[in-house]
């Protein structure tokens, strides 16, 4: 089984999309799934939508936390509940299509990796205003030079995960900056990490949640506990 796991964090604009575009990439996927949203302390109209949502789709469960808690402690969330034996994980917002999913199912069918990432420097970012652009970049080649330069992409979240090896993992961030976590955590415990070309566009609806200084913050400590450990 595969899961799919979706935070959401005042979606209310996003939702309509993100259903009418995930359900139906899954779908033709062939292969047994669910949709794990986690509902992370939204103030807006989310909390209702997922509930209609879910009351729709069989397939699909809502989880929620109180308050916000971040995208990290959503990715706990949403893997003590996971049934499936592979966890995707990607964003509501759509910058990273469903229809990509199925690349990294066969990716992982073609090389036995462990964790296939969707790399948009692979894939392309035209769409993504330089200003955007510029700190990403410089981010992930920062974090190629100190651990895999092989590897392209750290910081985004659209990854395809064996949900054992997840459990396996200590994580200590709740923010964005568990996806590098993630992935230096799988690099160290030995597991074969690909990557496939994913096209990142930008949201055409509701707010962004990445604040940079703010991230580039957590980035900072997170680099220094990871150097130590």
């Amino acid at each position: 089984m595969l899961t799919a796991l979706v935070p959401c964090l005042n979606e209310e604009e996003c939702l309509p999309a993100l259903e009418a575009e995930l359900f139906p990439a899954l779908e033709a996927l062939k292969t047994p799934y669910e949709v794990l949203l986690v509902d992370d302390g939204s103030t807006d109209g989310t909390p209702a939508l997922l509930d209609a949502l879910a009351a729709r789709r069989p397939a699909a469960r809502v989880l929620r936390h109180e308050g916000n808690r971040g995208i990290g402690a959503s990715l706990k969330t949403g893997l003590a509940a996971a049934k499936g034996d592979w966890l995707v994980f990607l964003d509501a917002d759509l910058t990273f299509h469903p229809s990509l999913i199925a690349a990294l199912l066969e990716e992982r069918a073609r090389t036995g990796a462990d964790c296939v990432s969707g790399s948009p420097v692979l894939g392309g970012m035209g769409a993504v205003p330089f200003g955007r652009r510029l700190p990403s970049l410089a981010l992930n080649a920062f974090y190629r030079g100190l651990f895999d330069t092989r590897l392209t992409s750290y910081t985004p979240m659209f990854r395809l995960y064996r949900t054992s090896d997840l459990r396996a993992l200590t994580l200590g961030t709740s923010g964005f900056e568990v996806s590098v976590e993630v992935l230096v955590g799988l690099l160290r415990a030995g597991k074969k990490v690909v990557e496939v070309p994913a096209p990142l566009t930008v949201r055409a609806a509701g707010a962004s949640k990445l604040r940079r200084w703010r991230e580039l913050r957590a980035h900072a400590v997170l680099v220094g506990r990871l150097l130590l450990s």
